[in-house]
């Protein structure tokens, strides 16, 4: 069944002594397999219908579980038992691991048939033997790639918006993620990405777009920052922008970005796009839901068709440790791209749950009036003593310092809340701490500078090391202090706010967004965030909130620690 072909359809028309060669029987079987592929292409689409999970064995092995998928063609990918497999032996790994990265690899499943129980056919003329066979076996292929799947229009996000590449070279990639289509007069979020594709690097970006026929706050225009930030192979920081569009009966919104406002810099170097690129977005009178609809029912026979090409099913993506001639497992993320079917008894469910959960939220908003934000009144005068915290970083030196070296710590949460915060840094030999310059005493064996970044908008720190001497080390204690000043007293005829942004969120299962608490009237005080429970996602403390693996609608709260009856919360609606 290695014919991708859907059409024609042509089934043998048999009659008394018509004469049957050995392509009447096959052209028999292509005419029921298309059939079958066709409908199971159309009708269920691409991606994992059971099963198919991959765990790590141990450090060198993943074992891959029993399932069934579909591929590109709608032909079935079946494994009936579980198997063990040593990454090194996979197609794919030393090719990820000759090209110097190797610090990830996707695993991939592909439909595969092959020739079983070997025949002699005394026909078969010129033929040679070892290729004619009495069976034919459907069997799959794993193999592993480094690439990312470049079929974004066939999965479900595809339905809904698209991705435009803003900038590209062989270390970063700019990206950003709009709608297809927009009702006129409705918000949309539009999102530009910064990804480092190779080796980890320390990057600067930052780009200007106008925008026509929508507004992004009250400008004409919006604005995208990341300053020396590092990241790893494979990492993207994402920035989300909210558009109001016009109300016009016919136009498109439009994006500009000029190469002049676009400034890149990878470690020392500082580069320009060459070319202008312009981004449409047509909006129209109809919701999202029937234009995506409308859109699907045009475009689906074309998309199919012109993808029905060999491709793989991204089962895992495993992040490894390279130690010089080998290699660790260190994670084993599965499905990373989303690629699962649902069936329809599946979706009856996921249907019922999210009625059921749409019913008690209706309920609960009749028992209590609604809100968008919470006010507090009435806060007794209070006199804050200053605040402090402290701890220690272990800073990765790698294989050892050199002379003039930066090392960076991750970005540390010292907990004072927003606003600034003064730093003292110091280095741990044994039992002792080495303050100020780091050469003043000859007993030190790691002789470097200390200096911290801190960011008053997000509450946390940054800590670089500046190695003096060479040294052996593979990695440093820091020891940090942290001082904030005092909070202001507050008084009694002030009236305070807190309120979440956005007020209202829809995300994807397992995706991520950024909430910000805003504190009115009350500067520097610290966020605490909840969720309602372990079943209803994650959220870390600067706001991160990452959707749970099961649609519904949960609630996350955020309050303030300096008064805690006052609080806010949003409710968020996770869908498939």
């Amino acid at each position: 069944m290695n014919n991708l072909k859907y059409y024609p359809f042509e089934r043998n028309r048999y009659y008394y002594g018509k004469l049957l060669t050995e392509q009447d029987f096959i052209q028999d079987q292509q005419y029921y397999n298309d059939k079958r592929r066709l409908h199971n292409r159309f009708l269920h689409g691409v991606g994992i219908a059971a099963g198919l999970r991959v765990v790590m064995v141990d450090e060198k092995s993943i074992s891959v579980e029993d399932g069934v998928a579909f591929d590109f063609s709608g032909r079935e990918i079946m494994v009936d038992v579980p198997s063990v497999y040593r990454l090194s032996t996979i197609d794919g790994f030393d090719a990820i691991m000759e090209q110097g990265r190797g610090d990830y690899a996707y695993l991939c499943i592909a439909y595969e048939e092959h020739g079983e129980v070997p025949a002699y056919n005394v026909a078969s003329g010129e033929q040679k033997q070892e290729d004619v066979f009495d069976k034919t076996r459907e069997n799959y292929h794993l193999y592993l790639t480094d690439q990312e799947p470049d079929n974004y229009d066939l999965t479900l996000d595809g339905l809904f918006e698209k991705e435009e590449i803003l900038y590209e070279d062989y270390q970063i990639r700019i990206t950003q993620t709009i709608p297809l289509i927009v009702k006129a007069g409705e918000q949309l979020e539009t999102t530009i990405s910064l990804e480092n594709i190779s080796n980890a690097v320390q990057i600067s970006a930052e780009l200007e777009e106008t925008i026509e026929s929508a507004f992004c706050g009250n400008e004409t225009y919006l604005q995208a920052k990341w300053d020396k930030v590092i990241l790893e192979r494979g990492e993207k920081l994402s920035k989300t922008f909210v558009l109001q569009a016009m109300e016009l009966e016919h136009g498109s919104i439009v994006i500009h970005v000029q190469p002049e406002n676009v400034l890149i810099q990878e470690g020392r170097d500082v580069l320009h796009p060459t070319k202008k690129k312009t981004i449409q977005i047509p909006l129209t009178k109809t919701d999202n839901i029937q234009s995506m609809v409308d859109r699907y029912f045009e475009t689906v026979m074309e998309k199919t068709v012109r993808n029905n090409y060999p491709q793989g099913i991204y089962l895992a993506k495993i992040s490894l440790m390279k130690l010089d001639q080998t290699y660790m497992i260190e994670h084993v993320s599965t499905v990373p791209f989303h690629q699962y079917l649902y069936s329809t008894f599946l979706l009856m469910g996921i249907t019922h749950g999210m009625q059921q959960e749409l019913k008690a939220l209706k309920d609960r908003k009749q028992c209590t009036p609604p809100m968008e934000h919470m006010q507090y009144r009435g806060v007794p005068q209070v006199t804050h003593p200053e605040r402090k915290a402290s701890g220690v970083v272990q800073i990765s030196l790698g294989i050892g310092g050199k002379r003039d070296q930066i090392f960076f710590s991750q970005e540390i949460v010292h907990g004072l809340g927003l606003g600034p915060v003064h730093l003292d840094l110091s280095i741990q030999q044994d039992q002792m701490l080495y303050y100020g310059v780091g050469d003043m005493f000859y007993d030190m064996e790691v002789k470097a500078e200390l200096a911290a970044r801190v960011d008053t908008s997000k509450g946390t720190f940054t800590i670089g090391v500046r190695m003096i001497e060479p040294t052996s080390k593979q990695f440093i204690n820091v020891h940090w202090r942290a001082v904030a000043d005092a909070l202001p007293e507050l008084e009694d005829d002030q009236e305070r706010y807190l309120y979440i942004v956005p007020n209202k969120l829809e995300l994807r299962v397992r995706e991520s967004y950024s909430l910000k608490a805003v504190c009115e009237n009350m500067p520097y005080v610290t966020i605490i965030w909840k969720t309602t429970g372990p079943e209803s996602g994650s959220i870390a403390s600067d706001g991160t909130y990452t959707a749970p693996g099961i649609p519904g609608i949960y609630e996350v709260t955020a309050y303030c620690q300096e008064v805690p009856e006052l609080k806010s919360s949003i409710f968020i609606v996770v869908r498939e």
